[in-house]
């Protein structure tokens, strides 16, 4: 059963994610079950339709440490997917509805973490730091079957320093965003659950955006979240014009769901967008079915025109004016306000 508020007796959630990885989830579980932490916590593994014998090893898991890790089973089906970042964000969404920790962290199944103590260390800066409502550390980025020390470390910024605060503006603006699963998270103190009112959307960009509006970001400089690369992972799933056009609109989509930030997602640079728009003012471009359901969700004038088939001399007139305006932002920065907010009334309203 789903738990609505934190239990106090419960102060750290790990939530896992995981879709057919019994090769690589024991990992991942090992990896989070040696960590040194000096208050109770929990790991809830959600997986969505394995049938590799994913969820007969996370019963193994839990038998062998009761109270600590639980599995919940997700079914991604349900929320009428239009792709697979769509069934991930549900089931993120699920394993967040059984979390009752005070404080909660992601992780992928075919991720891992390289050291024993990097959630203790999270959880003492965001208990030290109560203005704060994340913690960030930087990730391991590092190819499939290639020796561990061949990764790098990113984000990379001056700004990123031992015991820095980091604002919505470093995040958005500057670039400073890392992988979701790199910042340790404190419940939002408003009462809402996110993972309902996000649905299949609550992916890792929008978990992390939502939360930002708590509060700022303490930063320690370690990198111990191990991210391997796969060929078949998500990021990699779209391809061509789609994968184009979704990293194009993804400022549009974080300005619709999180609407506090509207004029930092509009005025960060995005040369994709720019691209997009001068494609559209020529002609139709080709996108699938896929994408064209997905853009079909959002009630927004260049969703709906990817969505419906990219049709109207008019339409086009205002995506004209859209990067125009796009451009403004950028060439002028002293009315970038002013142009962010046209922008935005051209391309969404």
């Amino acid at each position: 059963m789903a738990v609505d508020n934190p239990t106090p007796s419960v102060v750290l959630s790990v939530l896992v994610v995981s879709h057919n990885q019994c090769h690589l989830l024991a990992r991942c579980l090992e990896s989070i079950l040696a960590q040194r932490l000096s208050v109770p916590y929990e790991v809830v593994v959600s997986d969505d339709r394995s049938t590799d014998g994913t969820w007969e090893l996370i019963q193994q898991y839990q038998q062998q440490h009761p109270g600590i890790v639980h599995g919940v089973k997700c079914n991604s089906d349900l929320c009428n997917p239009s792709g697979r970042s769509e069934r991930c964000g549900w089931n993120k969404a699920n394993a967040y509805r059984h979390a009752r920790g005070e404080f909660f962290v992601n992780i992928d199944a075919d991720d891992y973490l390289r050291s024993d103590d990097i959630y203790q260390l999270q959880l003492d800066a965001l208990l030290a730091n109560p203005d704060c409502a994340m913690c960030q550390q930087r990730v391991w980025q590092v190819r499939d079957g290639a020796p561990l020390t061949t990764g790098y470390a990113w984000p990379k910024h001056p700004r990123l320093k031992e015991g820095a605060k980091l604002t919505a503006t470093d995040l958005i603006v500057r670039g400073l965003c890392g992988l979701n699963p790199t910042y340790m998270i404190r419940r939002n103190p408003v009462g809402e659950n996110p993972a309902e009112l996000f649905g299949k959307l609550f992916d890792d960009t929008i978990i992390t955006y939502y939360h930002l509006q708590f509060g700022k970001v303490i930063f320690i400089d370690r990198a111990d979240y191990v991210w391997v690369q796969y060929g078949a992972s998500i990021s990699n799933s779209d391809h061509g014009f789609d994968r184009q056009l979704l990293y194009a609109l993804l400022p549009l989509q974080h300005a619709l769901l999180i609407p506090r930030f509207r004029k930092l997602f509009l005025t960060q640079y995005n040369r994709e967008l720019a691209t997009l728009l001068r494609q559209c003012m020529l002609r139709r471009v080709p996108i699938s079915a896929a994408t064209a359901a997905y853009c079909g969700q959002f009630d927004a004038f260049i969703y709906q025109y990817f969505a419906k088939g990219q049709r109207g001399v008019a339409s086009r007139i205002r995506i004209a004016k859209a990067l125009l305006r796009y451009r403004a932002i950028h060439r002028h920065p002293s009315t970038k306000d002013q142009s962010a907010e046209r922008l935005y009334s051209l391309l969404v309203r």
